[in-house]
């Protein structure tokens, strides 16, 4: 997403910030997000809307960037969103994304 502007864009980060998880916890927490929200979809636990909001929020919280973490969570829930079927959210913006 940001591979043209920081030559750390992708990579996580390796150091703690007043912010997220201890950097050290990253590469077990990721994982573990995408094996819950996994089962979320497959076990319809929630709606659409509501997965890919815990989703985005757990994302949040783990902050595994050094920068870009809140707009790499929305990209990344608008893509399970539309691979569910469902309409993007607006994300607290003033337009209403496809009819919302």
């Amino acid at each position: 997403m940001f591979g043209q502007s920081w030559r750390w864009a992708g990579q996580y980060r390796t150091s703690d910030k007043s912010i997220g998880a201890d950097w050290r916890q990253i590469r077990m927490q990721v994982p573990a997000l995408l094996a819950d929200i996994a089962y979320q979809v497959e076990h319809r636990v929630a709606s659409v809307d509501e997965i890919a909001v815990r989703f985005h929020h757990r994302l949040v919280t783990i902050h595994p960037f050094p920068n870009g973490n809140g707009r790499h969570a929305r990209l990344i829930a608008d893509v399970l969103i539309e691979q569910l079927g469902a309409p993007r959210l607006s994300w607290g913006g003033t337009g209403t994304p496809q009819g919302r």
